[in-house]
């Protein structure tokens, strides 16, 4: 079975609410969904067992053929990963950078206390995915291969 963009992007905008991507040009918003993908394939290419990097940019589909029982926990995962770099623009918002470095009053509704939300957001986020990723690797990977 084939995945394509369109079926990881699709599981990415269902585990978030983000109306913004809904009225972008579709041009715009697949160049952004693509890049959340690209930069989420990194870190689980390394233990999944399939080669997530071999893929076709013109089709937007991976060049792989997935056994069916493992579309659904990859496209999970990639998705996972795609929120994680959706999240990053909001922690490294410069807005916010210079608010909590320049303002000495510090308040549970000041911009400080947001950046420390989506901070704990973010790292939360992580911890989850790379969860799912290390389970992964336990549940497909192949303890033979190991250099023990």
């Amino acid at each position: 079975m084939i995945i394509t963009y369109d079926i990881c992007e699709g599981e990415f905008l269902s585990k978030i609410i983000e109306f913004e991507y809904l009225q972008m040009p579709p041009e715009d918003r697949t160049n952004i969904l693509d890049g959340f993908l690209k930069r989420a394939i990194v870190p689980f290419n390394k233990v999944c067992k399939y080669d997530l990097s071999s893929f076709d940019d013109e089709n937007r589909q991976f060049n792989e053929n997935f056994v069916s029982e493992d579309v659904e926990e990859i496209v999970d995962i990639l998705s996972d990963g795609m929120i994680i770099q959706w999240l990053k623009p909001y922690l490294y918002r410069q807005e916010l950078l210079e608010s909590v470095l320049n303002t000495r009053d510090f308040t549970t509704y000041s911009t400080a206390e947001l950046l420390l939300r989506i901070k704990e957001t973010y790292q939360q986020t992580q911890k989850a995915y790379v969860q799912k990723v290390r389970e992964y690797s336990y549940n497909h990977g192949n303890l033979t291969e190991l250099h023990l």
